[in-house]
């Protein structure tokens, strides 16, 4: 998926038919959910219960866009038949990565296979957005990218060729630093946990260069995302360790701290501060509102629509799908505003609950290193989903929901060992009770 835009981009050149390409992923997510379920119904018939719960509400939140789309017959439909798939394959991927999971526990239980693939293809799409900043601004247009074939070939600050922004393989900065999220959280908690100095190394360089790539999106909500994710894992698989660090070298952290306040309080009123932190340039000639403000605009238009219209709008009626719509777009930016605004109060409560018994069950995993990075990563996109429509790019939806899946369709670790243990403790109390014969 992190491929994708650029694939399709760079084959149509050489074969046409542009709109195939972009078609192509989709129905190859929906072939492999219907397969999967196929095969589940077929060979699975134990340890389903969760798979159950979660494909019938999945179900269920497909089945409420269907309904408001024939409730809405001024809905242009091509933009409503866009809004029910950006909207529900964020759950094909987790049927898919779950129903994988539960027929081939064997191999997808052990995790050393996924994390080669995960970070080997992000650390791929990373470095070349690293050296995709040192490149002209029209590199990307000899692979097919242009404002008419839909995907800009360059971006830049508020539009100020001084200050250019990555996009690597993906869409835009903004989802290019949504991708990175998982992998850089990945990264803080299995670096520490290689014996292996050659390993070690290989995997702190490849570390950096996501950090590098993470910074030249310029992606303020990215940075955001990234930090408090990567804060959380450490918190929660390093909690005793972190300790020992901060009560050791505290004054260095506290004048390193004490640094960076005054770094940014004496840079706060330049020009190159404005642009990168703050965006507060001032919005380009002949727009009127900055980035900020857009922000704040389009998220409050799109609440007046939940208030005025809470039963929805219908799908494609917000979001990046109703980019295709002739009368114009609807963006609000913010993806749980989007979900309210297109589905109602009721779809996004379903949603919502969708996306919490994922998390309870995710925490029952924790003990393992791809769930409690998913954990960790998942308050991170809260964040990037507060403020883009970040679960539509289908780069950042596969990883995050296909690896869940995959984690959840294995049994909950140490659960066999945790019964036995409790069993124990009740039939020693028993027999501490049990009277003296004589």
């Amino acid at each position: 998926m992190p491929l994708h835009v650029f694939l399709s981009q760079s084959l149509s050149l050489i074969t046409g038919g542009l709109e195939i390409w972009k078609l192509f992923k989709d129905l190859v997510v929906f072939a492999s959910v219907m397969f999967t379920i196929c095969l589940v119904l077929k060979f699975r018939n134990r340890g389903v219960t969760d798979w159950n719960l979660l494909l019938g509400l999945s179900l269920l939140y497909l089945a409420l866009h269907l309904v408001l789309w024939w409730a809405r017959p001024g809905i242009y439909n091509e933009s409503a038949l866009l809004g029910i798939t950006y909207n529900c394959r964020i759950f094909a991927f987790l049927v898919i990565g779950m129903g994988a999971s539960l027929l081939w526990e064997r191999r997808t239980s052990d995790n050393t296979l996924i994390f080669k693939v995960v970070l080997g293809i992000s650390t791929l799409v990373a470095a070349f957005g690293v050296v995709q900043y040192f490149l002209p601004s029209d590199f990307m247009t000899h692979f097919g990218y242009s404002v008419n074939r839909g995907v800009l070939p360059a971006f830049f600050i508020d539009n100020r060729p001084d200050f250019p922004r990555i996009m690597s393989t993906l869409r835009d900065p903004n989802s290019l630093g949504a991708y990175l999220i998982l992998p850089i959280t990945l990264f803080v908690g299995l670096i520490p946990r290689v014996a292996n100095q050659r390993r070690r190394l290989i995997l702190l360089a490849a570390f950096v260069v996501h950090l590098a790539a993470l910074f030249l999106t310029f992606s303020r909500g990215a940075w955001i995302a990234a930090l408090l994710s990567a804060f959380v894992m450490l918190l929660w698989q390093y909690a005793d360790l972190a300790k020992r660090f901060v009560k050791r070298w505290w004054p260095v952290l506290a004048v390193v701290c004490v640094i960076g306040l005054a770094g940014v309080y004496v840079g706060r009123n330049t020009y190159a501060f404005k642009s990168v932190v703050t965006h507060r340039t001032g919005a380009p000639q002949g727009v009127e509102y900055d980035s900020n403000g857009f922000h704040w605009v389009f998220a409050k238009r799109g609440l007046d629509g939940i208030v005025r219209n809470p039963f929805g709008h219908g799908p494609g009626t917000a979001g990046l799908a109703s980019i295709q719509n002739p009368k114009g777009s609807f963006l609000t930016e913010n993806y749980y505003i989007q979900v309210g605004y297109e589905v109602g109060v009721a779809g996004l409560a379903l949603f919502l609950l969708l996306t919490i018994l994922v998390y309870i069950k995710l925490w029952a995993r924790r003990s393992t290193l791809l769930a409690g990075a998913l954990l960790a990563s998942f308050w991170g996109y809260v964040v990037m989903n507060m403020l883009f429509h970040m679960w539509s790019n289908e780069a950042v939806a596969a990883q995050w929901w296909l690896l869940a899946g995959l984690s959840l369709g294995t049994a909950v670790p140490h659960a066999r060992e945790t019964a036995r243990k409790t069993i124990q403790k009740i039939a020693k109390k028993s027999t501490k009770k049990r009277p003296a014969t004589v």
